[in-house]
């Protein structure tokens, strides 16, 4: 299970010197948006998009990567959301 301190540690990890550790995070970090999409919003979407900007292009394809997996668990999730009758949602 993950946990907050365990997200905390790998944003921390996106700024470490060593870019090889930094492209690490950015990808254990989309593993865990795509677990929790919504909960991603907050502050790993946040932080891999900063990481774009990296020095290091294997920094920057992780992020990109990574951003692509919370992506497409986002949409998924959106997908299994049905509007009912009178404006209520229901999972399928």
């Amino acid at each position: 299970m993950t946990t907050r301190k365990d997200v905390r540690r790998l944003i921390r990890q996106t700024r470490h010197k060593d870019a090889s550790l930094r492209a690490l995070a950015a990808l254990e970090l989309g593993e865990i948006g795509a677990k929790y999409p919504k909960r991603a919003l907050g502050n790993i979407v946040p932080t891999l998009r900063k990481i774009l900007n990296d020095s290091d292009k294997d920094v920057v394809s992780s992020a990109r990567e990574a951003l692509g997996d919370i992506r497409s668990a986002y949409v998924e999730e959106q997908d299994q959301v049905k509007r009912q009758p009178g404006g209520k949602f229901k999972m399928r």
